[in-house]
């Protein structure tokens, strides 16, 4: 390598290491919504750690990787009641080198007869395993 592109890599390098984990934890949340819109709950679900301290907060508290997934199956027992579902206004912030948190806004847009449009913000606990970026713990309102 040419000691100027030494010098290109390492301006470029820590920035590239630095927004890796942004840009995994956002396709998670891609993929998610993907899933979601293609009316696939189990997919949905495979941004979330499968395991028995997964843990999601909204009117009360599920425990549970399977009980997370048996609890969105029966709020969202039809297509049409899930509807399309978008992220935005994401904020990442990184919590030592395998954790990072998530805050942003959910929105569900749904016909009137499905219940009508619905949105509300959340915070995410995410840990960087071997199968790469899992939601830990989410707390949606």
């Amino acid at each position: 390598m040419t000691r100027w592109g030494w010098v290109l890599w390492l301006m470029v390098a820590p920035v590239s290491a630095q927004s890796a984990p942004d840009v995994q934890i956002r396709q998670v949340l891609t993929a998610q919504a993907t899933a979601w819109n293609q009316g696939d709950i189990p997919g949905f679900m495979q941004g979330y750690e499968a395991s028995p301290t997964t843990t999601f907060v909204g009117t009360m508290v599920t425990r549970g990787y399977q009980q997370v997934l048996e609890r969105y199956l029966k709020r969202y027992p039809t297509r049409e009641g899930m509807g399309q579902l978008t992220f935005g206004e994401l904020t990442i912030q990184p919590l030592g080198a395998d954790y990072a948190s998530v805050l942003g806004r959910w929105d569900l847009e749904r016909t009137t007869t499905a219940g009508g449009n619905v949105g509300g913000y959340f915070t995410l606990l995410l840990r960087r395993t071997a199968e790469g970026w899992k939601i830990i713990q989410d707390h949606t309102s």
